[in-house]
């Protein structure tokens, strides 16, 4: 039985993994460890080599029958890897992981109870954002605690579906996600479920968020970009009329171009500068693309100390105003390897 009572749904978590045989296995770990009762767990192989895909098999084999493991058998990428998990899924609802991503204890459970007790099409939360580079972990929450429609279409969306549990008749209803879109798969499909009702929030952070030394696989800033001219194609009307798309448009730009500089920070500093840079033109009032120009020009020594202030004079915001060691987050290959 889940909270209140009420029989606890089948939930099927879907895990597309792509060239991540060693983070996929550390991404199942967290589901198996959740304490909810009615869970099955499908890992979509986006791989096409056979090295690649008997790493995936080989690092999910110790889990056995409690995971099952299934081919993209649509478009390749992540959405069509998703899509190929829903259809091949049992479950009432379906939660989402990307297999980077971490689930704190209590997440299942605590998302299964808030869409029991209430109408809400899908559950979300807030999530730590990790960033392995800078070696520091923040909390971030959403302004409201319920998602509608038309906050969506102001541009106030999810920042992954790793945070989503959502019924599964809805997702079919939408029509699954769009495989034809260069990335905002998860934007369009969210504003498309949102017609059905809107999406609550468990107040506190269930995911972590991990952004690796070196480039997400997710920050690609042609792809995105590419995408933001597709959606604007399909919502722009609609976004028009809730608020300032162009503002929306210049927001989303200036994140890409933080995020690769971001993951650029490694090694590759003459290129995140440039990305900072950027960035800094295109918002010249805000004082985050300034802070982030600052980083690039100071240098990632520099930069991580005066990241470290800044979490202290904004602890309220903050999960932990700490750093944050990533080899937590290293896979027990990566660890075993380096003794």
């Amino acid at each position: 039985m889940s909270s209140g009572g009420f029989p606890a749904p089948l939930v099927s978590t879907v895990i597309p993994t792509f060239r991540r045989g060693d983070m996929v296995s550390r991404a199942v770990q967290t589901v198996l460890a959740q304490h909810y009762p009615n869970l099955e767990v499908i890992v979509v192989d986006d791989n096409v080599e056979s090295a690649e895909q008997r790493r995936v098999r080989d690092a999910l084999a110790p889990f056995g029958d409690r995971v099952t493991v299934v081919s993209n058998e649509r478009s390749k990428g992540a959405c069509g890897a998703r899509n190929t998990g829903i259809l091949h899924a049992r479950g009432e609802l379906i939660a989402f992981l990307d297999d980077d991503d971490l689930w704190l204890p209590g997440k299942l459970s605590a998302q299964v109870a808030l869409l029991q007790q209430h109408e809400f099409v899908a559950a979300l939360c807030h999530y730590i954002d990790i960033d392995v580079a800078f070696g520091h972990a923040c909390h971030c929450r959403p302004s409201l605690p319920v998602l509608t429609r038309e906050q969506a279409l102001r541009g106030e969306c999810p920042t992954s579906t790793s945070l989503a549990v959502v019924r599964r008749e809805v997702l079919i209803k939408a029509g699954l996600f769009d495989e034809t879109l260069p990335s905002f798969q998860d934007f369009d499909m969210w504003l498309r479920c949102l017609a059905f009702g809107d999406f609550g929030y468990v107040g506190m952070p269930l995911v972590e968020f991990v952004q690796h030394a070196g480039d997400r696989t997710s920050v690609n800033i042609g792809r995105r970009l590419a995408g933001l001219a597709a959606i604007e194609r399909k919502w722009g009307a609609a976004m028009s009329a809730q608020g300032n798309f162009a503002a929306f448009k210049r927001r989303v730009h200036v994140d890409v171009l933080i995020a690769s500089g971001r993951a650029a920070l490694d090694g590759r500093y003459f290129e995140a500068l440039g990305h900072f840079r950027r960035a800094a033109l295109l918002d010249r009032l805000s004082v985050r693309s300034a802070f982030w120009l600052a980083i690039g020009v100071l240098g990632p020594r520099l930069g991580r100390a005066l990241y470290r202030q800044l979490l202290r004079v904004r602890r309220v915001e903050t999960v932990k105003a700490v750093m944050f060691d990533p080899a937590r987050l290293e896979s027990p290959h990566a660890r075993s390897a380096s003794r």
